[in-house]
């Protein structure tokens, strides 16, 4: 993405964020020319917890894998999930150049949980328990398409257990390879820097870690060449 196009799109996040204001997160992730992306710019990123040069989610990844942007300009009215199972109502823009080229994606999460408040006191005024009832069971049965957590100790933990990274106790391989193997499957290894703060959360060595890479790295090549066989 050129500067002129970036800029652009976050003179336009910075707008719509000061209009609509702190339950809208916009985030603008930015596709390096030599693959990988980052988190460009960010309107209201505490929504999600994430922040600058996060990686992209798993359902982003998918809608660039499978070309969707090809048919599509846009993608909206899904459901993402943010930290604690907080539900957002998702929608993702699709930037192109004049080419059709992808350039990167605007995504943007609403947090509706103040609208349902409303909406359940509103009721309750009219003595309509049934109609709080209905919405309560419509939200509960949202399934998120989009896990929008993305801190790396958040990704760890949910491998390995919190407890057992903080007490400081030795991690078995088999632990550190999972826990490894998730992050690189999340995309944290594109980001710059992040090799360090994975060793220092895990209680390992960078040389560790970058060990640990290439053997998943391997093995991934090697399962990928007997399923073409």
């Amino acid at each position: 993405m050129d500067k002129e196009l970036f800029r652009h799109y976050q003179n336009i996040m910075n707008y719509f964020g000061a209009i609509l204001g702190s339950n809208y997160e916009f985030v603008l992730h930015v596709l390096n020319p030599n693959g990988g992306s980052h988190i460009g710019h960010i309107v209201n990123g505490e929504l999600s917890g994430r922040s600058l040069n996060g990686p992209l989610t798993d359902y982003a990844k998918k809608l660039i894998n499978e070309k969707v942007y090809l048919n599509k300009d846009y993608v909206v009215d899904y459901v993402g999930e943010g930290p604690r199972g907080k539900k957002f109502r998702s929608s993702t823009l699709f930037i192109k150049d004049h080419e059709g080229q992808l350039q990167g994606l605007l995504c943007i999460n609403f947090d509706a949980d103040a609208y349902r408040k409303v909406a359940k006191d509103i009721l309750k005024l009219a003595n309509l328990s049934l109609d709080i009832e209905h919405i309560e069971k419509e939200t509960d049965k949202e399934q998120p398409v989009e896990k929008l957590t993305d801190n790396i100790r958040n990704i760890i933990y949910a491998v390995v257990d919190k407890d057992i990274l903080e007490s400081g106790a030795q991690l078995s391989p088999e632990q550190k390879r999972l826990a490894i193997s998730k992050l690189k499957e999340h995309g944290i290894f594109d980001i710059k820097g992040t090799i360090n703060e994975v060793a220092d959360i895990m209680g390992m060595s960078e040389s560790s870690v970058y060990r640990y890479l290439q053997m998943i790295t391997r093995n991934e090549k090697y399962l990928q060449t007997n399923d073409n066989t």
